[in-house]
């Protein structure tokens, strides 16, 4: 499976953004394209999207080290309480 937010992806972004854009907003798509903009919205998307990805990934990152690296010994116990006593 390939990767789509590998920098090396970013034409494939780019089409996948205009295809979707092409397909669910069309009169938009049409008015972009007519007024030279359509490269420059697509451009300015894919920063957005990769963006909003990247800071993503940071929380989870931030989040996944907190929950794995979180290390505590167990209260201490008196010798009464001890499952070995």
């Amino acid at each position: 499976m390939t990767n789509l937010t590998d920098g090396s992806q970013k034409q494939n972004r780019l089409e996948m953004i205009r295809q979707a854009l092409k397909d669910k907003a069309p009169m938009t798509y049409k008015e972009l394209e007519s007024t030279g903009q359509l490269q420059k919205f697509l451009e300015a998307h894919d920063a957005e999207m990769m963006d909003s990805y990247n800071k993503a990934k940071n929380e989870v990152w931030e989040k996944t080290m907190a929950n794995f690296l979180d290390f505590a010994d167990p209260p201490s116990m008196d010798e009464s309480s001890s499952p070995m006593g």
